[in-house]
Formats: structure tokens, sequence, C-alpha cells
């Protein structure tokens, strides 16, 4: 689930930095060219980071189930992996700033 979500993330990043560019050509030859490279961006960038980012979130799990036991460490781990994964998507489709968002709602908001 981590994978999923952290790949099409960093999808998305790449796919809105090419579609960024899109200012004054043909819709229609820039939605074909547009395609074209993200096909030829996103999959094999998807199958690098795909294995890396397993990898990557294996060894965080595996160092908070040591650290904290073996379910409150995996629980702790993938709490926070996908807390941060949750406030950049926030960031990325509603342009919502979680840390300023809960700073709101605390007593840091008068500092």
């Amino acid at each position: 689930m981590i994978t999923v979500l952290l790949v099409n993330l960093l999808t998305g990043f790449i796919t809105n930095y090419i579609v960024h560019y899109k200012n004054d050509i043909n819709p229609y030859k820039f939605t074909a060219i547009a395609m074209l490279t993200m096909v030829f961006i996103l999959v094999p960038s998807y199958r690098y980071m795909s294995g890396r980012i397993e990898i990557l979130v294996a060894k965080i799990l595996v160092s908070g189930s040591y650290s904290f036991g073996k379910i409150f460490g995996l629980l702790i781990s993938f709490t926070i992996i996908f807390s941060i994964l949750f406030a950049l998507y926030l960031q990325q489709w509603f342009h919502i700033n979680l840390l300023t968002e809960l700073k709101k709602l605390t007593f840091f908001n008068n500092l």
C-alpha cells in the first residue's frame, strides 16, 4: 500500500511538471506529445522506484519493529509513513499544508 501511494505521488509530480509546459501549444499536439513523453518517462521510473521504495519501506518497518517491539513498532512506522504521505497528497491535490492547519488548531497558533 505504501509503495503504491508513494510511487503514484512521485509519478504525479512528474506528470504535473510535464503538463505545466502546455502554454501556447496546440492542445491536440501537446496531448499526444505529453502522453508519449509520460510513457517513456514513467514506465522506467515506475519500475526503478517501485523496487527501491519497497526495500526502503521494508527497512523502515523492520527498524521500527526493532525499536518499539514487533507489532507496536510496525504500527508506529506505518502510521508515520502514512501520515507523511497523507500530508503530501493533501498538499498536491488541494494545496493545503497540513502542518499549518494543525498549528491553527493548537495553542501554537499564538506563537
